[in-house]
């Protein structure tokens, strides 16, 4: 255990020190703030009082998504899981490049081991060191979005008001799931050996895979269609594409994040039923989710160790 620590430590100082952590931290815990209470004033500028107010467009809900200290810590959590690629894979992808990638990239593999000659020392502290920098952004972006949201209140007609518990145990199981999200950024940069390869390769490769596979099962999985069982591949190819998504990478590992967004319709009451929701949601459940995430970080976890403890890393 004191191996592992002692990795962490050395591994926290690399990291403090780089300046991608700092762009990290300054996009997410000021850029996304002062956009939002921008895009907040804006909407109370040009919706507020106007027409549309009258027709019943709520204005005051909308100001409660964007710019509230609630709304915006809500989003915080909830917009990375939308971007293409996602915000979190963006920070999982820089910090697998920075603790594995850079290793081999600057010579400095043979000098870590000499220093801590266990192999699977290294690699859970590098490990735990990201996950841990993944929390505390993710804490960050939440803590200071609220910040700038409770400032922005003396400007905007908002309030405190939200389901914070909901809020604080869905962003803690996001970061929770991030660890399938490491496990395999630091399987694919060690396999590839090129930092900027893996990079693009963890952006793009989940949904590749999964795109190839739902063109597969749509054009290509199934039998010919006959005047006799037409019907019945109408009935399988619907079913195919509804299960589809329910094990999909992507689709489970920001299940916690995605899930808000049930909740943000409540609020707004936009009327949206489950069954519309779908195609945003991913029809999983986060007991499902959660199960699906923790076998592929038992799987790249345990492959990226092995490979690791037997490949030659020079």
């Amino acid at each position: 255990m004191s191996a592992v620590i002692n990795v962490m430590k050395a591994e926290l100082l690399k990291i403090v020190s780089k300046r991608r952590t700092y762009i990290l931290a300054g996009l997410y815990w000021v850029l996304m703030p002062i956009v939002l209470l921008l895009v907040g004033r804006v909407v109370l500028i040009n919706l507020g009082g106007s027409f549309l107010e009258g027709e019943g467009v709520p204005v005051d809900s909308l100001l409660g998504i964007i710019a509230s200290p609630y709304g915006m810590a809500r989003l915080a959590v909830l917009g990375p899981a939308y971007m293409n690629p996602s915000f979190y894979m963006i920070i999982v992808a820089l910090f697998a490049a920075l603790l594995i990638g850079e290793e081999r990239s600057q010579n400095m593999w043979k000098t870590t081991l000499v220093a801590q000659p266990s192999r699977l020392a290294v690699y859970s502290g590098k490990f735990l060191v990201a996950w841990l920098m993944f929390g505390l952004l993710v804490a960050g972006g939440m803590l200071f979005n609220f910040v700038f949201g409770a400032a922005g209140t003396l400007f905007l007609p908002t309030g405190f008001s939200g389901d914070w518990l909901l809020l604080l145990g869905r962003a803690g199981l996001q970061v929770l799931f991030a660890a399938a999200a490491i496990a395999f950024a630091f399987l694919v940069v060690f396999i590839l050996r090129n930092v900027a390869l893996g990079i693009v390769t963890i952006f793009f490769l989940p949904a590749l895979l999964e795109g190839l596979y739902g063109l597969y099962a749509t054009v290509v999985g199934f039998q010919p269609v006959t005047r006799f069982n037409m019907f019945f591949q109408a009935l399988n190819l619907q079913q195919t594409l509804e299960d589809l998504p329910r094990y999909f990478f992507t689709t489970n590992l920001y299940a916690p994040a995605r899930s808000l967004l049930q909740e943000l319709s409540r609020t707004m009451d936009l009327g949206f039923n489950p069954t519309e929701l779908t195609g945003l949601l991913g029809s999983v459940t986060l007991q499902h989710a959660s199960l699906v995430t923790f076998g592929y970080f038992v799987v790249f976890f345990a492959l990226g160790y092995w490979l690791f403890h037997r490949r030659d890393v020079a």
